[in-house]
């Protein structure tokens, strides 16, 4: 049995299947123009390994890596404002 998630919280989460490139890129484009608050909606695509989650542990992963990549893509707005370099791209 593995670990309980911690309780996942009420934030948007949009997970995408079986659609291609092209259709996948106009749905988010058609979302994030029609939301008042764009930069909050995590997306997902279906993997072999998300489709093997639960709800709940899909839900938790993509708001993580959401959190993770809202992070670094302050950091390399900051980074060309200052004019530096971009940091390297986290880990997953």
């Amino acid at each position: 049995m593995s670990d309980p998630q911690p309780e996942v919280p009420n934030e948007r989460v949009i997970y995408l299947h079986g659609f291609d490139k092209k259709e996948l890129f106009a749905l988010v484009d058609l979302i994030k123009k029609n939301s008042p608050d764009p930069k909050a909606i995590a997306f997902s695509t279906s993997t072999k390994n998300n489709m093997k989650m639960t709800v709940e542990q899909l839900i938790f992963e993509v708001r993580k890596d959401h959190k993770v990549m809202m992070e670094f893509n302050e950091q390399r707005e900051a980074a060309r404002k200052a004019g530096l370099p971009p940091p390297p791209m986290p880990k997953g």
